[in-house]
């Protein structure tokens, strides 16, 4: 059984000084337009008070995104199943929508994949090995894992030709 509630992380080049608040018109604009092709978006809330919180969350039926600090981030994490390459891409083009609405500038020849299903792929060697070329194949670049401490969830860094 292959898991699909994988996350991208882009990191945010540019906005580290923009108020983490500004993406709640951002995300209540995306819900009205319903800008996010194959998302149905739903509702957005505010954990900014929260230290090392969500951010900014977007909830839709198929994912969570969020803008979430240290560092600054676009977070897409998948709830349906899908593969991942579909993941990938839905996490892309949030990004690109971002880019071309609001000037957010984003990291895309190094970014993170990880693992939210921890019984599924869990961030043992055996796990990692299973689920990096995986990783590699959906996302076109090369793969390393980030960490192999099993108390974190399976995370790789992904780094692409720009």
């Amino acid at each position: 059984m292959e898991p699909y509630k994988f996350g991208i992380r882009f990191q945010i080049t540019n906005a580290a000084t923009q108020p983490l608040t500004d993406f709640i018109a951002v995300f209540h604009g995306w819900i009205q337009r319903q800008a996010l092709a194959g998302h149905l978006l739903v509702d957005v809330h505010d954990y900014s008070h929260v230290p090392n919180g969500p951010g900014i969350l977007l909830v839709a039926h198929e994912a969570n995104l969020n803008i979430g600090e240290t560092p600054r981030s676009l977070i897409y994490i998948r709830k349906q199943p899908t593969p991942l390459t579909e993941t990938f891409a839905a996490a892309q083009a949030a990004a690109k929508l971002l880019t071309t609405e609001h000037g957010v500038q984003f990291q895309f020849s190094q970014f993170e994949v990880f693992a939210n299903d921890r019984l599924l792929a869990p961030n043992t060697a055996a796990g990692a090995a299973q689920w990096q070329a995986l990783v590699a194949q959906s996302t076109g670049g090369q793969v390393v894992q980030q960490s192999n401490d099993p108390r974190e969830r399976l995370t790789f860094v992904v780094t692409r030709q720009p």
